[in-house]
């Protein structure tokens, strides 16, 4: 955002500085809510791309990755990306990041961390891609 020579009387210099703060406030949000949306999209594909699907099970085939989606979730000067896995998947999610007991067996699944790698993209990639965006 260019900041333009502004040229007023001494009465309005508050409002004018009010007027350009404002204008500043309301670009940087909007910067900060397509890097919030951006960081999102690209953390989801990540955890998607990673999400297990077992091929032996022709029933559940790819039903678990295909659950997972995002919401961006807008408040007043506040903007959160949630990923989540929709429907009655969101309950293997813990299950298939950290492992579990077989049932009924001395048994334990491997652990198939997905969850994880996105939420590393999301902590590194948002902080440079705010600072890219406000560059402009």
């Amino acid at each position: 955002m260019a900041v333009n020579d502004v040229y007023c009387d001494m009465s309005q210099f508050g409002p004018e500085i009010r007027k350009m703060i404002q204008e500043y406030k309301e670009h940087s949000l909007a910067q900060i809510d397509r890097a919030v949306e951006e960081t999102t999209k690209d953390s989801k594909d990540i955890i998607k791309a990673k999400a297990n699907v077992d091929h032996r099970n022709t029933r559940r085939k790819g039903k678990y990755k295909r659950s997972i989606t995002y919401k961006i979730e807008r408040e007043l000067a506040h903007t959160r990306g949630v990923i989540y896995a929709s429907g009655h998947e969101y309950s293997l999610t813990h299950l298939l990041e950290n492992g579990h007991n077989l049932w009924n067996s001395p048994k334990r699944t491997r652990a198939f961390e997905h969850w994880k790698d996105g939420e590393t993209n999301a902590i590194k990639e948002l902080p440079s891609l705010i600072e890219k965006n406000l560059k402009g």
